[in-house]
Order: C-alpha cells, then structure tokens, then sequence
C-alpha cells in the first residue's frame, strides 16, 4: 500500500503548486439551475452509498423495534440513554476519521502506515472516553430510579466494549475505503461517510444489544460483576498508551489537541437525545424503528456535505459556496429516500401508522435536513474564528448529533400534535 502511495506529491506542494491555485481561484462559469452545476460523475458516486446508509439505518430501525423489548433493555431501562450517544460514535470518530483520511488523500498521502495507525490508535483512545463519559451519563439516570450495582457495572462494561469494537471495525474500513477511493482516483468525500453511516447503526446497536445481554445473563451476580470490573479497569488502562502514541504520531497530533471539545459537545447533545428516546420508549414504542431512519439519512447526508466542505477548505482556506448545487441536490434526495425506506420498512415490519403521520415525518425529514446544511457553512465558516481550527476535527460530529437530536425532537413533536388534535393512529 505504502509503495502505491508515497510518489504523490506533498501536501504543501500540492496547495501551494501553480495548478491548484489556479484550480482553486478560478472563477467557475454559470451552469443554470444550482443542481445542475454537480457533475454526472459526482451523482454516480453520491447515490449508491446513500442508499446503502438508508438500508442500513433502516435496518438499525427494525433492530431496534425487536432489542427494546429484550428483558435487558426492559430491566436496564438506561441502556436506552446509552444507545444514541454510542450510535452517534459514526459521527463522532468513524465519519471523522473518514473525513481527515479524505482531506489526507486530498492533499496527497506521503506515509500511510504513519497515517492510518496515528488515526486508529486516537480513534480509539476517544472512543472509550467517549463510551465511559455516555455511560456515566447513562448510569445518573439510572441512579434516579435505584439500579443496582450489578447493573450499573453491566451497562458501563457494555459501554466501553461497543464503543471499542465500532472503533475497530468502522475505524479500520475508513482506512480501507479511503485509501481504495485514492487508489481509483474517486472522491473518498462521497463514498466513506455513508458507508459509515450505513454500516454504522447496524453494527453499534447489535454490538450494544449483543453484549448487554450476554453480561446481563451471566447467572452467577459475583461473576458478573468481576467481570464487569475487570473489563473496565483494562480499557482504562489502555487509554493512556493509545493516547500516548497519539500524541508522538505528526498526523494525529493536531486532532489529540482540538480533537476532544467537539466529541463530548456531541456526546452531550446525543445524551439529551438519549434521555427523549427513552421518553418516546415509555409512551410511543413504535416510534423506536422511526427514529434511527431519520437521523441516520439526515446525518449522512450533513456528513456527505461538510466532509466535502472541509477538504476544500484545507485545501484553499476558504469556504467553497460553489458546493450549493450539490447542498441542493441532497435535499432533494430526502423525500425519495425516505419514500423507499419507509416503503421499504412497511412491507419488512408492517405497522398501522396513517398518512398523517407519514406527511409529518417527511415535512420534519425536510426541515431537518435544511437546517444541517446550513450548519455545514456556517460551521465551516467558523473555523478562522476557532484559531483555525480544522473543520474535519469539529463539523461532523456537531452535525450528527444535531441531526439526532433535530430528527428525534421533530418526530416527536410531530406525534404529540397529532395525538392532541385526535389524528395520530398508532402504537
């Protein structure tokens, strides 16, 4: 891999070399409507994988519908506070990390060992701070309503573990993607982010679902809670070599510095939402299967746009406001997306929603969606202002944990006002 890849030029160079300049500075001809100034060649690569997350976090819905009625969940009711914030790693490290890998092969991949392992160890490292954090979170709501012991060390334990092992395995395939698109002179920008996305629910909910419930049947109580114990000690452990390492790789060493604010303020936000699902659990069960849907397309797409965002903002240091043919171009991809995975889902999990609910999740899909890729801008636009700091460290994972917390609260209260005024038939 590494003989493939280092005869490209310099990421210096490459910015500073006469034909990017001129690429990056000359002044594009009007090509008519905003979504037709996108190339064919870009919708080839935009719509697979957009398809492929839509599938995806269409399956993270059904898997969902069945685990929450799994006597775990019912029995560690907290585990559904744990789900968003540790469904939202994707944003927070796997679509991160596919975005600095993209901006990476952008500029032109000189050392890739040295790349991918600094990449991997510190998505790592975040990951299990990350799941510790989210299940603290988790474990003060638990506290409120007298879990025990036992439990409380079942659910932190699960929380390390899942976020260990979507780090490892979304965290290697954004290596491989990456470096493939590379390879093939395709934009990594299109393609990595949504088959993060879509591979990302699936695999975090029956990792999260799994494990929970293997811990939780563990029949011997002073068993299960060494065990537990023990789990967690040694991630804890682990994390100060990862970081360590880190810290003494040239790649990552930027993100170890401004990497950490904008992963907790989404660990945060996708707490909150956390605390709404398992709200909408109590009242609304079959609202649960909706939920990933939304978020997930939502979040993709953000992802696709900011990822694209800031490369060319690595690249130039200037926000590319040419991109809204391409902002347009995904909202428009919203109501035939959702109208394929809804119809999808239907036919795989039949349920007795009507129309009105159906019109309300594709009005609070659209207005979601829009005010995303607003975000995008403005969020890109912010880094001179944040000591230029890289947009690929912060926007991504502000971005889909505002998308979850969007998505869910708009559903929410969609179905609420439509249970008030007599026009909501559901579960």
């Amino acid at each position: 891999m590494g003989g493939i890849l280092r005869h490209r030029t310099p990421p210096a160079m490459i910015r500073d070399s006469p034909e990017c300049v001129s690429l990056l500075t000359e002044k594009k001809e009007p090509c008519g409507p905003a979504w037709k100034c996108l190339p064919l060649s870009e919708v080839a690569q935009i719509i697979p994988p957009f398809f492929m997350a839509g599938f995806g976090t269409l399956a993270a819905g059904l898997l969902l519908d069945e685990v929450q009625n799994w006597r775990v969940f019912q029995t560690i009711g907290e585990l559904f506070v744990l789900v968003p914030a540790l469904l939202g790693l994707k944003g927070n490290l796997a679509m991160t990390l596919a975005s600095r890998l993209s901006t990476e092969a952008h500029r032109g991949i000189q050392d890739p060992v040295s790349v991918v392992s600094g990449y991997l160890a510190l998505d790592q490292a975040q990951a299990l701070i990350v799941g510790l954090l989210a299940s603290m979170i988790a474990l003060v709501t638990g506290l409120a309503n007298g879990t025990t012991v036992t439990n409380m060390v079942v659910l932190i334990a699960t929380g390390l573990i899942t976020a260990s092992l979507v780090s490892i395995i979304l965290g290697g395939l954004m290596c491989v993607i990456v470096l493939g698109s590379y390879r093939y002179n395709w934009n990594p920008d299109n393609i990595a982010t949504p088959i993060a996305a879509s591979l990302g629910d699936t695999i975090t909910l029956a990792i999260l679902a799994c494990t929970a419930y293997v811990l939780y049947d563990i029949p011997d109580q002073a068993l299960k809670t060494g065990i537990c114990t023990f789990t967690i000690t040694v991630y804890m452990i682990a994390t100060v070599p990862l970081l360590r390492y880190s810290w003494n790789n040239i790649y990552a060493r930027p993100a170890v510095l401004q990497g950490w604010g904008p992963i907790l303020l989404a660990m945060m936000i996708s707490s909150a939402v956390g605390v709404i699902m398992s709200k909408v659990a109590e009242k609304y069960s079959g609202l649960m299967g909706f939920l990933p849907i939304i978020n997930g397309i939502g979040g993709n797409l953000a992802a696709i746009q900011a990822s694209r965002l800031s490369t060319s903002y690595n690249l130039s240091r200037r926000v590319d406001f040419s991109e809204a043919g391409t902002s347009l171009f995904l909202l428009l991809l919203v109501i035939p997306g959702h109208v394929v995975f809804l119809g999808a889902k239907q036919l795989l999990d039949p349920s007795s929603y009507n129309g009105y609910f159906f019109g309300s999740f594709a009005v609070s899909a659209l207005i979601q969606v829009s005010v995303l890729l607003v975000l995008c801008y403005l969020l890109v636009m912010l880094s001179p202002h944040l000591r230029n700091m890289d947009p690929d460290i912060y926007s991504i994972p502000i971005l889909t944990a505002l998308g979850d917390f969007l998505g869910t609260f708009l559903l929410t209260m969609a179905v609420k006002t439509l249970d008030n005024m007599g026009l909501f038939k559901g579960t």
